[in-house]
């Protein structure tokens, strides 16, 4: 994995973008995981 020094920033634990930078918002600052990461989803009805 590589280091935030290297890459000049943090590194994205896990997720799709695991092993990546993290990106940054509008205002500059490091762009936080969402708030529902990691939660289990609702079973869906297919409707066909």
């Amino acid at each position: 994995m590589p280091s935030p020094k290297d890459t000049k920033g943090p590194i994205v634990k896990t997720g799709p973008t695991a092993g990546q930078n993290r990106t940054r918002n509008k205002d500059g600052a490091w762009r936080a995981k969402r708030s529902d990461a990691g939660k289990i989803r609702p079973k869906q009805e297919k409707s066909n």
